[in-house]
């Protein structure tokens, strides 16, 4: 199963909640139905712009994560040339 699979849900799951969450907020202090729906679709766009930026930045981080993985003896490498250059 690859990442993108993994995270294919995540977005709508956080867009949707707020959206809940906004719906409930607008019946709780009745505001009118026109005002209540441009309040959800605002909610709606922030929340689908920031829940692509996490997964974009996850997913970075995700990468980033593998290469340190799978390469360990470069760096262990790379480390020691350093300390070989300090020693001249």
């Amino acid at each position: 199963m690859s990442d993108k699979e993994k995270n294919r849900n995540i977005r709508a799951i956080i867009v949707l909640s707020a959206a809940l969450i906004a719906l409930l907020l607008n019946i709780k202090y009745k505001r009118e139905m026109v005002k209540s729906l441009l309040i959800v679709l605002v909610v709606i766009i922030v929340f689908y712009i920031i829940s692509t930026i996490a997964l974009i930045a996850i997913d970075k981080i995700r990468k980033m994560e593998k290469v340190h993985a799978v390469n360990p003896s470069e760096k262990e490498n790379a480390e020691g040339d350093e300390s070989g250059e300090q020693e001249q």
